[in-house]
């Protein structure tokens, strides 16, 4: 994902016209009426998730944020010009499962046209969140990127995930969904969506712990999600160092 003045990254699959996700005919829904079924309508996050308040004075950049994961510390801040060899040499770590799980396809290089792309953002409208860590030499090794691209309605935004391999289970994809979900709500939008592989449990359980509804895609072995950014109260806040 890129801001609208770059190409963005392919989706995991053409996305759902407006038209597949209204409800059924007044024919279809005669039809479901006379067997007795009542009729199956697309859930909408407009009507169900409460609308967010409005944007809270001047739009910046989020703020970077030191954290422990795993009682290790780690940075989280917007993603920059300067990290494009960082996520080269990141993607390059992804497992074949990670890459098709991440965009639903595989893809073989990251290129460094491509790579910029997805660093230089204007985070001021869209954001990507880097979890980083110190190395022994000093050098701030990519583990982790939350992201989300802003619609056109400026209602909502959709976001996307990836960590290491070897970092999972350590709480970074859910603290980076709460620091996107806040983000967004600072800025007015009422919800994040995002398409996951109907496959990875992981994240999907990660969406609905935080109030996340999920429908299968028509046609496609993945699930559309859409999170509100007002965030439910059993989910806890992310806790800086």
């Amino acid at each position: 994902m890129a801001n609208k003045n770059l190409e963005p990254e392919p989706p995991l699959r053409r996305p759902v016209s407006k038209r597949s996700l209204r409800p059924r005919s007044t024919h279809g829904a005669r039809r479901a009426a006379g067997s007795g079924k009542a009729p199956k309508t697309a859930f909408d996050p407009l009507l169900a998730f409460p609308p967010a308040p409005p944007p809270e004075g001047d739009v910046r950049p989020p703020a970077p944020r030191d954290f422990l994961f795993g009682g290790q510390p780690y940075l989280i801040r917007p993603l920059g010009p300067s990290d494009e060899g960082r996520l080269i040499s990141f993607f390059n770590s992804h497992t074949e499962e990670t890459i098709r799980q991440r965009y639903g396809y595989q893809i073989s290089e990251m290129t460094h046209e491509r790579a910029l792309r997805l660093v230089d953002v204007d985070q001021t409208r869209d954001v990507a969140l880097g979890v980083f860590e110190r190395a022994a030499d000093g050098e701030d090794v990519l583990h982790a990127v939350g992201r989300y691209l802003l619609d056109p309605t400026a209602r909502t935004a959709e976001a996307a995930f990836v960590v290491r391999e070897n970092k999972r289970g350590l709480g970074i994809c859910s603290t980076l969904l709460q620091l996107l979900l806040q983000t967004a709500r600072s800025r007015g939008i009422s919800y994040l969506s995002a398409q996951v592989q109907a496959d990875n449990a992981p994240m999907l359980s990660v969406f609905r712990r935080h109030g996340g509804r999920a429908q299968p895609i028509p046609g496609a072995d993945a699930m559309e999600v859409f999170v509100p950014t007002c965030i439910p109260s059993d989910a806890k806040a992310p806790t800086p160092q």
